[in-house]
């Protein structure tokens, strides 16, 4: 099934020092053949995983991180049990090396356990490392992250900030759909989910069409790209993405970022916001609502507003940092009341 899936485009001879700015605003996702190819722990590496881990383990402080550990069930996938209850992993907080070790000792025994660490920040993990392996963003401060594991299965979910992820060792296999594809992915809970976003509860390798009769639709938009050592990818935001891990050993480090300045906060927060306050009201009020958010923000147009004094548009208007953080002030009170 998943060799009759589109692939994502490749882009080749990009260097990790000059991004192109058409790299880094693209709506649609691209593979980065041989991005970070010259790195030092990706030339370690191609000598075997355990070279390219030895060579992490000179920046690491022994920084314990968070890990998800499967249970006895457990074929790697990072979801749920089979009753639905909870997780099929324990979560746990483990050094690097133990991580590395324990995911030997699970190959070494023939199990397809699920051993994985996600999200380990570099900077307070491996402080130095990104001194001679780092991507340039220009004028973006990204959050950058190890996620290390054995043949690990994520479902299908999506992240605010735009994305560029970086094969160091092993190889990874990822399947992206469009944002709009929404509807046809059936995401599971937003509130109880097993890798922090909320999931898509469809089996990729294996999906009940019966139950889950518009994923056909889904995969007909899907993306596939299979990531060798030294690749990366670039997911926009918003873009659902399944990932997994092709070897017994993998080790990726992800940039995340905004186009927007932090001081105006996450659409998430408005997201949360309206799931609590208009959700809930009657069919006729919130489509008002709705027709208030198309005027003012999603269909947003200067003729709309262009019968109001330009120093008078207020909110309206361009928000800079002093101004966001009084709306944002004026809204903590209007929640606190």
């Amino acid at each position: 099934m998943l060799d009759r899936l589109q692939a994502i485009k490749v882009v080749d001879g990009i260097n990790a020092d000059a991004i192109p700015t058409e790299v880094l605003s693209s709506p649609v996702p691209l593979v980065l053949k041989g991005l970070v190819k010259s790195w030092p722990i990706v030339q370690s590496a191609q000598t075997s995983a355990q070279a390219g881990f030895d060579y992490l383990c000179q920046f690491y402080n022994g920084e314990l991180v968070n890990t998800a550990i499967g249970d006895a069930h457990n074929t790697g996938a990072i979801f749920y049990n089979q009753d639905f209850s909870g997780f099929a992993y324990e979560r746990a907080r483990s050094s690097l090396t133990s991580v590395y070790e324990n995911i030997h000792n699970l190959q070494a025994s023939g199990s397809a356990r699920a051993y994985y660490v996600d999200s380990a920040p570099v900077n307070s993990c491996v402080p130095g490392f990104r001194e001679h392996n780092d991507l340039n963003l220009g004028q973006f401060n990204p959050r950058v992250s190890l996620w290390m594991g054995n043949k690990t299965i994520v479902s299908a979910h999506h992240d605010i900030p735009d994305n560029i992820a970086c094969v160091l060792i092993g190889k990874r296999r990822f399947v992206l759909f469009p944002p709009n594809q929404l509807k046809n992915l059936y995401i599971g809970p937003l509130d109880f989910n097993p890798a922090g976003p909320a999931i898509s509860l469809v089996d990729l390798h294996n999906p009940d069409f019966e139950k889950f009769p518009r994923y056909r639709e889904a995969l007909a938009h899907a993306q596939i790209a299979e990531l060798e050592l030294g690749d990366a990818i670039y997911i926009p935001s918003m873009w659902w993405h399944h990932v997994e891990g092709l070897m017994p050993f993998n080790l990726m480090v992800n940039y995340w970022w905004t186009a927007f300045p932090n001081y105006l906060g996450s659409p998430q927060d408005a997201f949360t916001h309206a799931l609590m306050n208009i959700r809930s009201l009657p069919a006729d009020e919130r489509q008002h609502w709705k027709n208030i958010f198309d005027h003012y923000i999603f269909d947003a147009d200067p003729e709309n507003t262009a019968h109001i004094p330009t120093d008078k548009l207020g909110v309206l208007g361009e928000l800079d940092e002093m101004a966001a953080r009084r709306l944002r002030s004026q809204l903590l009170n209007r929640l606190n009341r």
